[in-house]
């Protein structure tokens, strides 16, 4: 005689409970980070959690129990083998939960790449300031004479605004897409290439930024660049962190080899960086279709904050799931 959904739980809560917690860990820290004895532990406890799925799912169909253990086991099973989305269904939990757990499981990976970025985008702000002919060195040659050198010598800024809007827009968006993709492949290169990109671009960006600030056209230059570059700018960062996240495979595989060590993150660093591409699609058409539009300055500044706020609120919470926290019944009030 099958016994009752009440005696069901009492009898396995425990297993599902340390599984849930296996499988935060695995989320918090990456699979190849535990031990050999929580990885036994976390695969004989989704063993065990996975016939007991087989068992509520015939024995209580549809119920809250067949549904949470239905979740717990999804999630262990992508901790554990590395799934990647194969449906519609999949695809979407990946971009609604994987990606920004995978995100944040990366955090000082992505906090150091941030770091190179925007600090250099400081340094090349100053450099525009103190030393231009120095700041001058990484401005391509495509904007060095008609756009760095006029805004230097304070030539008549606000008169060739409107003609230079596309150029200067346009090729700070082909630079950051070639970017990205060098970031992640300098992964390979103990991470210096990946180092060597981040810095080159966010001198470019800050010394374009200090030439148009001595003009007093600060104003103009970032309504041209925060409207899209409030989501091309984080996916040149999470693109670098994929990079870092090789390089530091290769420079501290631990126990493992340099080529197992690899083999075991090279998954999440390519769907790390897989993840860059909807936001520079997205960067695109907003650059497209918006960057260039004659809406107010202010407007296009406001309107990029808010669209990097809504990201950062995505990468920051989303799939934030604590199964303890959701667990839906328990064995004194079952049905």
């Amino acid at each position: 005689m099958p016994m009752s959904e009440t005696e069901f739980i009492a009898g396995s809560r425990a297993t599902w409970e340390r599984l849930a917690g296996s499988v935060r860990t695995a989320i918090e820290r990456g699979v190849t980070r535990m031990g050999a004895p929580e990885l036994r532990m976390l695969h004989e406890d989704y063993r065990r959690t996975a016939a007991d799925l087989a068992y509520a799912q015939t024995h209580f169909p549809g119920s809250r129990t067949e549904t949470y253990l239905n979740s717990l086991v999804g999630e262990a099973h992508a901790e554990l083998y590395g799934s990647s989305p194969r449906s519609v269904k999949g695809l979407g939990a990946f971009i609604t939960r994987g990606y920004p757990k995978l995100v944040r499981r990366y955090g000082r990976e992505v906090a150091l790449a941030s770091a190179l970025l925007f600090g250099a985008i400081a340094l090349g702000f100053l450099l525009a300031h103190v030393n231009y002919p120095l700041a001058r060195m990484f401005i391509p040659e495509a904007l060095r004479e008609g756009v760095g050198d006029r805004a230097q010598q304070s030539a008549d800024i606000a008169g060739m605004a409107e003609s230079i809007a596309p150029l200067l827009s346009a090729g700070i968006t082909v630079n950051n897409i070639q970017i990205s993709l060098l970031a992640f492949a300098g992964g390979m290169t103990f991470g210096a290439l990946t180092t060597l990109a981040l810095v080159q671009n966010g001198l470019l960006l800050g010394a374009l930024a200090g030439v148009f600030a001595k003009g007093g056209q600060s104003l103009f230059f970032w309504s041209l660049i925060i409207p899209h570059g409030a989501l091309e700018l984080p996916a040149i960062a999470l693109a670098g962190a994929s990079g870092l996240v090789l390089a530091r495979a290769l420079i501290a595989p631990g126990d493992l080899s340099r080529g197992a060590a690899l083999r075991a993150v090279s998954p999440d660093a390519v769907k790390l960086v897989l993840g860059v591409v909807p936001l520079l699609v997205i960067a695109g058409f907003i650059e497209g279709f918006f960057t260039p539009t004659l809406a107010d300055p202010v407007l296009k500044i406001v309107f990029g904050i808010t669209v990097f706020a809504a990201l950062a609120a995505y990468l920051g919470l989303a799939g934030r799931t604590d199964h303890r926290a959701a667990w839906p019944i328990t064995a004194d009030r079952a049905p």
